[in-house]
């Protein structure tokens, strides 16, 4: 990058701040020196997001379903019915579901078969759609979902939409021994699915860039938020480290960021309006049925008529079937107008902001991880909403401050 298209940037980004007040950046040593970037490997000019209040078209809330020793997938008999359970996913329910259904429908289908096999799905957010899909691919006769909320009602439908796939999935201390491998063949069979909705009509998956902003070294930061974390969660990421691309450092003057380190990867995204509703169509066109209904009880599951039963209900699960193992986490997140130039994210301190085909996503999370823990409430937070978007302006005005410094 120039010094010419650096300043440009700048300026643009700078453009944003006019609701912001003069912040001044924090006084510290000079910028690392980094490598410089190869010319294919550039920062481009990244387009600036309209951070006003004004602009914030919806609030929304999500209960992430938590169990310490990582999502439910077993099996058991309710009456006559072979019900396999697939839920507690926490944070990871999108990531992981492909890799989880696929283990749900072994579960279900084995010692069957699967022609001659008609399999019940109860809910139809991340985990059931993907595991009536699932069923579908493997050969199941019919493949009927049965749920309360439509799709794009569910809380699913509420969630940030990044690849995370260890994301609050389990505890360290109580996650049985062979869990970490479970959650490896998951996420890697996930990645693979994933792949196949690259490049679709809507982008519903696609890869976009990742800015990480800190003024502590980025590593150190993410060490203290696991040393000071007081729930123990469990991270895996270091098993498929090969399949996401490396963060990299930029060095100073390549990117308009005032913070003392600035850190960039490519991530997997889903744009879940769009990705829901594929999997929906897919899920239709190849025979499948959505029917609503609502169950207050397991025995209820007596009146449907398919012998095998694949029960991913989230966070509903705990009255359905009285799980006290799922502990609540509660998440919001800010919408801003989609802006099409707008497809990056960024993560600075507490701020995590993504930019979709849907919405822009702002999430503040005042206590890093542990936000939101054990709190089922899905009031909104409006002022919450506006801090997030005045953190971000404030941002942009260190950008001003830094450029004209």
């Amino acid at each position: 990058m120039t010094r010419r298209d650096f300043l440009q940037q700048s300026s643009a980004l700078a453009s944003a701040t006019a609701l912001a007040g003069c912040v001044h950046p924090p006084a510290h040593s000079p910028a690392p020196t980094v490598p410089a970037l190869p010319f294919y490997d550039r920062v481009p000019t990244l387009s600036p997001i309209r951070a006003r209040e004004d602009r914030l078209f919806k609030i929304t809330v999500c209960t992430r379903p938590f169990r310490a020793e990582g999502p439910r997938i077993e099996a058991e008999r309710v009456g006559d019915k072979l019900v396999v359970h697939n839920y507690g996913h926490g944070g990871s329910g999108w990531s992981l579901s492909w890799g989880s259904g696929t283990l749900a429908v072994d579960l279900a289908l084995a010692g069957r078969d699967p022609s001659t096999t008609e399999v019940a799905v109860v809910g139809c957010g991340a985990l059931g759609l993907t595991s009536a899909i699932v069923a579908q691919r493997a050969g199941a006769r019919s493949v009927t979902i049965y749920a309360r909320d439509r799709p794009s009602e569910t809380r699913s439908f509420r969630a940030t939409g990044s690849w995370t796939p260890d994301s609050r999935i389990a505890l360290t201390r109580a996650a049985a021994p062979g869990f970490a491998a479970q959650w490896e063949q998951m996420a890697r069979t996930s990645w693979h699915y994933y792949q196949s909705f690259l490049g679709l009509p809507g982008e519903p998956v696609e890869f976009t860039e990742r800015y990480v902003l800190s003024d502590p070294h980025p590593t150190a930061a993410e060490q203290k938020i696991r040393d000071d974390d007081p729930i123990g969660f469990a991270y895996y990421m270091d098993r498929i480290r090969d399949l996401n691309p490396r963060f990299e450092d930029l060095p100073a003057g390549s990117h308009p960021f005032p913070t003392r380190w600035a850190r960039r990867r490519s991530d997997l995204m889903f744009n879940i309006t769009a990705y829901a509703h594929q999997l929906t169509e897919d899920f239709q066109l190849n025979g499948g049925r959505i029917v609503h209904r609502e169950f207050h009880a397991p025995s209820e599951f007596a009146q449907l008529p398919e012998p095998v039963i694949l029960h991913s209900t989230g966070y509903a699960a705990r009255e359905l079937f009285t799980d006290q193992s799922l502990t609540p986490v509660r998440g919001q997140i800010a919408w801003l107008i989609p802006q099409p130039e707008v497809n990056y994210g960024l993560l600075f301190d507490n701020l995590n902001i993504l930019g979709r085909r849907d919405g822009i996503v702002v999430q503040l999370s005042a206590q890093g991880e542990v936000s939101g823990w054990n709190d089922a409430t899905e009031t909104v937070d409006h002022e919450e909403a506006v801090a997030g978007v005045r953190q971000l302006q404030a941002l942009y005005a260190r950008m001003a401050e830094a450029r004209r410094g």
